[in-house]
C-alpha cells in the first residue's frame, strides 16, 4: 500500500507540476545515454515519455499539434494520410521516415501497446499502416476511430538500433 501511494504521488508530480513546460513545448536537446538500471516493469512510462518523440502530441491547451509528422488529413472516416517530418535523424544518424513509422506501428500493434493506462488506447485489430512515399504513411482502421489522433500522441518512435538492442517489454530491459 505503502509503494502504492508514492508511486501516485510521483506520478502526479511528474503529470502535473514537474515540469516548467507544457506536453507540447520543445524541451532542451537531449545529451548523453540512458542505460536502464532498475528492470521494474512499469520503468518503460517513464523512459518512453523522457525519451521517445511521437509524431502527434498536445500542447498546453490540449490541441492535437505535429511532433514528427507536420500534418495529416482524413480521406474518409476510416483513412489518415499523415505527412511526416522530412530532415530529422535519430541520435545515431540513421534518418527518420516512413520504414521507421512503420516498424513502430508494427512493434506497437504487435504488443497491443499501450499496457499501462489501457487497452482502449489500442489500434483495432485489422487496423493497418500504408506506405505512399518516403514522407508519407496511411492508417487505415477496420472501422471509423475517432481516437485515432489521440492514440497516435502515444506510439513511440525508435530508431532500428533501439529494436536490435533492446526492443520492448520487460523482457528485454
Amino acid at each position: 500500500m505503502k509503494t502504492l501511494v508514492v508511486s501516485g504521488l510521483l506520478l502526479t508530480l511528474v503529470v502535473l507540476g514537474g515540469q516548467a513546460r507544457s506536453w507540447g513545448e520543445a524541451g532542451p536537446a537531449p545529451r548523453g545515454e540512458i542505460h536502464v538500471v532498475d528492470q521494474h516493469p512499469l520503468n518503460w512510462i517513464w523512459v518512453t515519455l523522457s525519451v521517445f518523440e511521437h509524431l502527434i502530441t498536445l500542447d498546453k491547451h490540449g490541441k492535437l499539434v505535429p511532433r514528427l509528422a507536420t500534418g495529416w488529413r482524413w480521406l474518409d472516416d476510416r483513412t489518415l494520410e499523415v505527412t511526416l517530418r522530412q530532415g530529422v535523424r535519430f541520435h545515431n544518424g540513421e534518418v527518420f521516415d516512413a520504414e521507421i513509422v512503420k516498424l513502430n506501428w508494427e512493434e506497437n500493434t504487435r504488443l497491443k501497446q499501450p499496457f499501462v493506462p489501457g487497452q482502449f488506447l489500442s489500434f483495432k485489430a485489422g487496423s493497418t499502416l500504408q506506405i505512399i512515399d518516403p514522407y508519407t504513411v496511411r492508417f487505415v482502421f477496420p472501422e471509423p476511430d475517432g481516437g485515432a489522433l489521440a492514440k497516435l500522441t502515444i506510439v513511440h518512435m525508435a530508431n532500428r538500433q533501439f529494436y536490435r538492442e533492446f526492443g520492448w517489454g520487460e523482457k528485454h530491459w
